[in-house]
């Protein structure tokens, strides 16, 4: 199984550099970027440094979103970056999260923007004209056509990876069911759009611990946990996951979580553990255990269509540990 981790350079740069540097020591075949201005640095200088640190990881913003740039500023920013690296660039693109907020757009783009945006930023890539906000760009000499992956947890836009992109990122944790099911509709959608299925990577994106229990590993992610069962359940498609048996406690979750709190064994954290959510979390976005635990994992995994694995580094947890503490984990599968 393939192995990516997403490191962000939020405070200290050092730190950015040591763990882009460890990753890519340790054989991590990608190494993502958020695109997050409310709490880490812009991207595309992020990326430049990795770029630096790193000689053989394949790098790629994870994920960048439509309305912060026009697609042909998104296009020649990693077509740039492909040249710096020698071809060791990718594209993910998503349709929400804290780049929408701060421009003061709604959390998440619909299903169309994210398709059209795909669309545009594929055509600029591939040295084409898109169609943009009723204007047509000019074809450019200075772009690369690379993989384009789309993050997707709903039945819109795992369609849509399935449909038009060359992989899907998508969250999992300890529920093999849950990814089963997210594989398999990408693997529909490809199929009726006429395309090979298998030729669809399909990633997974979670929040991963390796310590020597299972049970310290579930205290080190749990505000990261938290927030995920607090702020991702709220639409009608998240709701129906959730057991009828927990929906009280997932309401609770979320009138009484801190948004500001992620500290490790914080108030979020024992507030989940209170509620006996840490399950449902884990379920849906967690893989902890110690090494043998998190490999018999990653093998299940990857039995259901998994092409790879992005360890998610929250905040005030052990980075380092978990860059570590998962090439030892893939090398027991």
């Amino acid at each position: 199984m393939k192995l990516g981790a997403i490191i962000e350079w939020a405070d200290d740069l050092t730190e950015f550099r040591d763990l882009v540097r460890l990753a890519d020591a340790l054989g991590y075949d990608v190494i993502g970027v958020g695109d997050t201005p409310a709490r880490a640095w812009e991207l595309y200088v992020s990326l430049t440094v990795a770029a630096q640190e790193s000689r053989t990881a394949t790098l790629t913003p994870m994920v960048t979103t439509p309305f912060l740039r026009h697609p042909v500023a998104t296009a020649t920013a990693v077509s740039s970056l492909d040249e710096l690296t020698g071809g060791r660039m990718m594209l993910a693109l998503g349709n929400g999260g804290s780049v929408r907020r701060v421009v003061g757009r709604s959390p998440v783009a619909t299903p169309a923007e994210l398709r059209d945006y795909v669309t545009a930023v594929r055509a600029v890539l591939d040295g084409g004209s898109a169609h943009v906000d009723g204007y047509d760009t000019e074809a450019l000499t200075r772009v690369r056509p690379m993989p384009i992956f789309v993050a997707a947890d709903y039945p819109a836009s795992l369609r849509l990876g399935g449909e038009l992109t060359d992989g899907v990122v998508t969250t999992v944790g300890m529920s093999e069911e849950r990814v089963a099911r997210k594989v398999a509709a990408v693997r529909e959608a490809a199929e009726k759009a006429g395309r090979d299925p298998d030729a669809v990577q399909i990633w997974g994106f979670s929040f991963i611990s390796v310590k020597r229990t299972r049970a310290e590993a579930n205290a080190e992610i749990g505000a990261a946990l938290a927030s995920d069962v607090a702020l991702r359940l709220k639409s009608p498609h998240m709701r129906k996951t959730v057991p009828p048996e927990l929906l009280g406690a997932v309401e609770e979750m979320e009138r009484r979580y801190d948004v500001w709190d992620h500290t490790v064994g914080g108030k979020n954290a024992r507030l989940l553990e209170e509620l006996g959510l840490v399950d449902l979390a884990l379920g849906m976005t967690g893989i902890t255990g110690d090494a043998a635990q998190v490999a018999e994992h990653l093998g299940r995994l990857e039995a259901t269509g998994l092409t790879g694995v992005f360890a998610a580094l929250p905040p005030l947890a052990d980075r380092a540990g978990t860059v570590r503490g998962l090439a030892q984990a893939a090398s027991l599968v």
